[in-house]
């Protein structure tokens, strides 16, 4: 009977963690949501040793609005941005940057302080929001060549 039970209890688990990401793409309302100013995900980017970085970002939150639900974009919320030096298997070393920046009012754009980073290599980039909406992050990549 257990022989006969193991290959059913396989399957479920792993029919489950397929459906995993289908359910994770479907917003409950509450959730929230780190993009850039178009609500796509933050991107990856590449700059030259000692420029100039101006980082930009949106928090949108999955609400009922107009008797539908949709992402509405947050203003007067505060996000956190951090840059992480990037260990070579890519988690967060040392932290290099930080500013907190509030959702513009009229745009609702959260622009921190701009920044050089003089050393080439890779750095993580790590926005979060941790107010009174639920708690959300969003990540990527800053190359420095």
């Amino acid at each position: 009977m257990k022989t006969k039970l193991l290959p059913l209890v396989f399957m479920v688990v792993f029919a489950f963690s397929l459906a995993q990401p289908i359910f994770a793409s479907n917003p409950q309302l509450e959730d929230t949501k780190i993009t850039t100013k178009n609500g796509e995900p933050l991107t990856d980017m590449t700059v030259n040793a000692g420029t100039e970085i101006e980082l930009q970002a949106r928090l949108y939150w999955y609400t009922v609005d107009s008797s539908k639900a949709e992402w509405i974009p947050q203003i007067c919320r505060y996000l956190e941005f951090n840059v992480y030096q990037a260990k070579p298997d890519g988690t967060n070393g040392d932290l290099i940057w930080s500013d907190t920046a509030m959702t513009n009012f009229f745009t609702a754009n959260a622009n921190p302080d701009t920044f050089t980073l003089n050393e080439k290599g890779t750095y993580n980039l790590v926005v979060k929001y941790e107010g009174k909406l639920k708690h959300c992050e969003a990540k990527s990549k800053i190359l420095v060549v």
